[in-house]
């Protein structure tokens, strides 16, 4: 075999035992509990930051045996145990209103509908409602909306201020980081103490049932 080919056959089989997904595999995944972040796939690299549990980070790329993928979230990049990642279905949410365009992708939930107000209301029996606060940890300030409730623009308070939701019953959120449904969507469809990338970056919203 000629050298030219033996250094290509070479770089191949390298090639092949890091294969990494292309872009098209990109998607979001949540954190099922504390995750060291790594610069290589392995427990053999170093730490170079830490995910907290429900925190949402973009997998863009995993090894070939699909034990380690890497992931970005807020000031972090590097690789993690795709065993302790928990994948975000991409979904279509429903629209409320005729007009309303379309939506990119989905973390956890349907559709909502609701006047923002200052304060916590009260759930109506048989319906579910989401909460959302200010703080992480379902702390501060907040205010809640149930199955049909939707809110196209955050008051100047809520713009970009949303750190955690409590969930409780048949419901779930779709929330946008731009006005009128518009920049990217997550669905919500669990309580998450740690809203991850979203955490101050929720402009829009709409509640729907499960």
């Amino acid at each position: 075999m000629k050298f030219g080919k033996m250094v290509a056959a070479l770089v191949l089989a390298v090639a092949g035992a890091f294969a990494m997904v292309s872009g098209a595999f990109a998607y979001e995944a949540a954190a099922t509990t504390a995750l060291n972040v790594r610069t290589g796939p392995g427990t053999s690299y170093p730490v170079v930051g830490a995910l907290s549990a429900n925190q949402v980070v973009n997998v863009s790329e995993c090894n070939a045996s699909g034990s380690w993928c890497r992931v970005e979230a807020a000031n972090i990049r590097g690789w993690a145990s795709a065993s302790y990642l928990r994948a975000l279905q991409p979904t279509q949410p429903t629209r409320p209103a005729p007009g309303q365009p379309d939506v990119g992708f989905s973390i956890n939930t349907p559709n909502f509908s609701f006047q923002i107000g200052s304060g916590n209301r009260p759930g109506q029996p048989g319906r579910g409602e989401i909460c959302f606060y200010e703080g992480y940890d379902y702390r501060g300030r907040s205010f809640c909306a149930q199955d049909g409730d939707q809110d196209r623009y955050l008051s100047n308070f809520w713009n970009d201020r949303i750190r955690s939701a409590r969930i409780e019953g048949n419901v779930s959120a779709t929330v946008c980081t731009g006005g009128n449904y518009s920049g990217r969507c997550a669905v919500i469809d669990r309580s998450i103490r740690n809203l991850g990338m979203l955490a101050d970056n929720i402009s829009s919203y709409y509640i729907g049932r499960r």
